[in-house]
């Protein structure tokens, strides 16, 4: 089973299925629009939480994060004076370090996710949408902003004016994306934001 994911609904659907189906019988998805780099780390928001469920550690009290996780880090950034704009546990933050050390290596999102999936020990396949940068830019009467800023940092009050997907044009799915839904049986969209999470999937060229 393909699914399409973002970071909030499709997660818990992903739990449910795994109830029922072999692990290794799930491929998803997953929107990388909402990644960012905070703090010299790439943060993919949505291939994180998909990964932490699959791995069983996902803080499904609030649908992101590790479970049980310790924000020192994160708080001691604060009283030195500097401010992330999120939230960031000590597990996850590992998480981020490797992920932003492997992609300096050389390795593409997509190697990078296989990895750190593994370490995990998930054994269901987890694909970012696209290897290329794609950014979700929220257009509001202050001005444009990213996604993180928006929904994090200012608790998605602003007034939205419009939605672009900065990079989209020149950004392609994956070679292993276009395998993953020219062989999978059954393609899933899952229920997540329609627009910001199912959109850049829907919208890459190829």
């Amino acid at each position: 089973m393909i699914l399409l994911s973002g970071g909030t609904g499709t997660p818990k659907l992903i739990q449910g299925l795994m109830q029922i189906l072999s692990p290794e019988d799930i491929t998803v998805i997953v929107n990388t629009a909402d990644d960012t780099w905070v703090s010299g780390n790439l943060i993919s928001p949505d291939v994180d939480t998909v990964l932490y469920t699959l791995a069983g550690i996902i803080d499904d009290s609030r649908w992101w994060g590790i479970r049980n996780d310790t924000f020192r880090t994160h708080e001691q950034l604060r009283l030195l004076g500097h401010d992330e704009g999120m939230m960031i546990g000590d597990l996850d933050r590992a998480t981020h370090i490797q992920r932003g050390e492997l992609i300096r290596g050389g390795m593409n999102l997509t190697e990078a996710t296989s990895v750190i999936g593994k370490r995990l020990g998930v054994r269901s396949t987890v694909l970012p949408m696209s290897n290329d940068p794609v950014s979700t830019i929220i257009e509001t009467p202050g001005g444009e902003m990213g996604f993180q800023r928006f929904w994090v940092g200012m608790r998605g009050e602003p007034e939205v004016l419009g939605i672009r997907f900065e990079g989209i044009e020149a950004a392609k799915p994956t070679p292993e994306v276009i395998d993953a839904l020219t062989s999978g049986d059954v393609v899933v969209i899952g229920p997540s934001n329609p627009i910001t999470s199912i959109g850049p999937i829907l919208a890459l060229d190829g």
